[in-house]
């Protein structure tokens, strides 16, 4: 795979050459065999694909015996001497149903999320399972008009029909257009993720995170007045974009998501190997949108993670889940929901006039959405502690251990936290990176909590010796915790996080109290009956969304009795 054409001029003469053969025998109306044997000639000669990967008359599924006439990496080529009928490009509806029954059948019998094209060597028509009707504009069709247009075949194959890159870097200006509603590949997953939800919407472990996701939603936003289809379609679409940022963001560190993908899909999304190799905890794990890898969502999350990983990610820039949530997520549905966004200019203009020590000041955004004021709040203090050409005054270790402490966020709008997670990491990578190895269970300091305290009674949340969560379950289940504990925030993050790994790997989660050193009595008997509470909430389907949940909602607590001096954000709206 390639990341650009870089070819000799005997390379180029030659994909102009197969270029003009595929036309020539499109004209001469010749045989299936030969178009797809030029075809097969031009991927090899622009380096596309190897020879290896490249299959003829192919099975679309192991047990199936239909054909494919090509199979080009993931993608099925159904070969036509005329897609259409009087020499027009618009595809015949048989032929159409043909290549889609090839792609519903290597789904349901392997697993496999493919797209395919239909093709005359003239016309060229992407499809995938469920795409719905036919779209022959670009990005969805191509037509080759002369030989000279080779390049312009070369680059719609490589960026949308086979997505034949790799190391390829992406620009803040083009990841809308490789991950947002201008890409067929977004619109082959979110459909793959839709049909995935429908399955398995009625299940309770997928119940339960949509309706608190509903219900956290609804307090950030107000009253949202969509239909259940139209709140289904946005939790689907806040899922896509939770699992791309997630991934990114491993990516970043240096995760290999084809041998993730590969060896334990599941775990793109729970985040164990990110935990294990990077010590940092609370970025990615098993949270509202964790649902496809416990309801069979392996081929969806393998298909997304190789085409993440064809990308280079080590500078992936801080606001990409920003500027994801304001593609996917339309302007005039943003502004129903009543979401405004800051401009990254406005928020560092901001927090360079009010943050006037850095280093010592701690920093607070109540509100903190996608995390526009996080990412200058941290550029802003590491630029403070790590002024150019000169020895910072502190070590690495120090210097990420202050900045997690002078610069936080919290929100109740689930995914957006989702997203200022991965941008306080992000921005904070340098000095994460220099600090790697002196530390682990790092928690970012970014938090899914109700900073106005609409969802709880005061006296509940800020109780003197214990916090209580209802949960909402029959039988009145309540989750009880230490304030004690909850006012050790990282000691709290790391018990949370064993206790929902225990109880999802069948092992005894009592394990955790002496794991994390919970010492104390009184602290270990309330915690056992918590356990045993989140148990029964497990074996129950409710899953330990709840581990999740009450880590992240009670964390005003902590920050009640460890005041700030800087409080700056974008204050909630509600339209």
């Amino acid at each position: 795979m390639v990341t650009a054409v870089h070819l000799s001029r005997a390379d180029e003469a030659k994909c102009r050459e197969e270029a003009a053969e595929i036309l020539r025998l499109y004209d001469t109306y010749a045989l299936e065999a030969n178009i797809s044997s030029a075809i097969s000639r031009f991927l090899l000669a622009t380096h596309l694909v190897k020879v290896d990967e490249l299959v003829g008359q192919d099975h679309p599924s192991d047990t199936s015996r239909h054909f494919v006439d090509l199979t080009a990496l993931d993608t099925f080529i159904e070969v036509k001497r005329r897609i259409g009928t009087a020499g027009r490009g618009e595809p015949n509806p048989e032929y159409v149903e043909q290549l889609d029954g090839y792609l519903a059948e290597s789904r349901e019998r392997d697993g496999r999320v493919r797209q395919g094209i239909l093709t005359d060597g003239k016309y060229w028509l992407l499809r995938w399972s469920n795409a719905g009707p036919v779209n022959t504009a670009m990005p969805y069709g191509f037509t080759l008009e002369s030989p000279e247009q080779w390049m312009l075949l070369y680059e719609w194959l490589r960026d949308d029909a086979l997505e034949a890159r790799d190391d390829l870097s992406v620009k803040p200006g083009e990841i809308e257009r490789y991950f947002g509603p201008g890409s067929p590949s977004y619109h082959r997953e979110i459909n793959s993720l839709k049909t995935l939800y429908q399955g398995a919407a009625a299940l309770e472990t997928v119940r339960v995170k949509r309706q608190l996701w509903h219900d956290l939603l609804r307090t950030a936003l107000g009253e949202i007045a969509h239909s259940p289809e139209q709140l289904d379609d946005l939790f689907v679409r806040h899922t896509y974009i939770s699992a791309v940022v997630g991934m990114v963001v491993q990516a970043s560190f240096g995760i290999d998501l084809r041998q993730l993908a590969a060896a334990e899909p599941e775990d793109l999304l729970y985040g164990l190997r990110f935990r294990n190799d990077t010590g940092l905890q609370g970025i990615v794990e098993s949270d509202f949108f964790a649902w496809p890898a416990e309801v069979g969502g392996r081929p969806f999350l393998q298909a997304l993670a190789r085409r993440i990983a064809n990308f280079n990610w080590r500078e992936a820039p801080a606001d990409i889940g920003a500027i994801l949530y304001e593609n996917i997520i339309p302007a005039n549905e943003r502004w129903q929901l009543g979401e405004y966004y800051t401009p990254a200019w406005l928020a560092r203009a901001m927090v360079e006039e009010l943050v006037t020590d850095p280093v010592k000041q701690r920093v607070l955004d109540p509100t903190c959405g996608s995390g526009t004021f996080l990412v200058a709040a941290v550029n802003h203090f590491i630029n403070a502690a790590t002024p150019a050409g000169k020895t910072p005054e502190l070590e690495p270790r120090e210097i990420l251990s202050k900045l997690r402490e002078n610069v936080t966020g919290i929100d109740i709008h689930p995914a957006a936290v989702h997203l200022a997670r991965a941008a306080w990491t992000l921005a904070a990578r340098p000095v994460i990176e220099a600090a790697a190895g002196s530390y682990t269970g790092l928690s970012i300091p970014v938090y899914l909590g109700d900073s106005l305290q609409l969802r709880f009674r005061t006296g509940d949340l800020f109780a003197e010796r214990e916090i209580t969560i209802q949960t909402q379950e029959a039988g009145n289940t309540e989750l009880v915790f230490p304030v004690s504990l909850v006012e050790r925030p990282e000691q709290f993050d790391a018990l949370m996080s064993d206790i929902s790994a225990h109880i999802e790997q069948g092992t005894d989660p009592l394990l955790a109290l002496d794991d994390q050193l919970i010492a104390g009595d009184g602290e270990r008997k309330t915690l056992r009956a918590t356990i045993a509470n989140m148990q029964k909430l497990h074996r129950h389907g409710r899953n330990h969304i709840w581990a999740y949940y009450t880590r992240n909602i009670v964390r005003p607590v902590a920050l009640s009795r460890n005041k700030v001096d800087v409080v700056i954000g974008n204050p909630p709206w509600l339209n």
